[in-house]
């Protein structure tokens, strides 16, 4: 997981690609479907392209699941603003929560939660924040 995150840092698109077992299952938190490997990379390549920062708060492995929550953000120019050195910006500022499971090494599966809390439920976890 960790070294998934220190790729999508570094935009290192290559890396993850390496990390997603060829079938990969990403199912999506509001449950209209899932994606596979190609729409998985397409995404991820779509935000380092917008310049989301990303940070994680809790990364909890749980036998070949992994619970990851994590912050991300991005800043985008105002646009009723058309000086170039704009003093006002925008900040997008979001949270997600997932189980990931990985076998053999790869990422073989991802949830997507709409909170910690039941990400740690999904693995039979509680948490006594959230």
């Amino acid at each position: 997981m960790l070294r998934g995150y220190r790729a999508f840092v570094a935009g290192d698109l290559d890396s993850i690609a390496a990390m997603l077992d060829p079938e990969v299952e990403w199912v999506g938190a509001d449950a209209e479907g899932a994606f596979d490997r190609d729409d998985v990379l397409e995404i991820l390549a779509d935000r380092m392209a917008e310049g989301y920062h990303v940070t994680v708060d809790r990364c909890i492995g749980v036998g070949e699941r992994v619970v990851v929550s994590m912050r991300f953000s991005r800043i985008e120019p105002d646009a009723s603003d058309e000086r170039p050195l704009q003093s006002r910006r925008f900040y997008l500022v979001g949270r997600y929560a997932a189980v990931v499971t990985a076998r053999e090494g790869r990422v073989a599966r991802v949830e997507e939660h709409p909170h910690l809390g039941d990400a740690l439920a999904a693995v039979g976890l509680e948490d006594e924040v959230a």
